[in-house]
């Protein structure tokens, strides 16, 4: 398995790239369960922009992981991105 990473519910063609090659996909929908991330068991977060997480109580420690904005970037690029 190539690890666990958290993309948003809207992002699907980016989901399905990712589960294609081995990843172990969690949905984030629309930050209700963004406080679930609390560990680094995550290789990164994959939002559709990162506006998404201002109304979110997310800070420098909780989600203790990369987030990644796909805005721009093709499903392709975001696994070069997080590889």
């Amino acid at each position: 398995m190539a690890g666990k990473i958290v993309v948003e519910n809207t992002l699907t063609p980016y989901i399905k790239h990712l589960k294609s090659l081995g990843y172990d996909v969690y949905t984030l929908y629309k930050n209700s369960n963004l406080e679930n991330i609390t560990s680094d068991e995550y290789k990164a977060i994959v939002v559709s922009g990162l506006d998404v997480l201002s109304t979110s109580g997310a800070t420098h420690s909780n989600p203790p992981v990369p987030i990644i904005e796909a805005s721009g970037h093709t499903p392709e690029e975001i696994h070069n991105i997080i590889t």
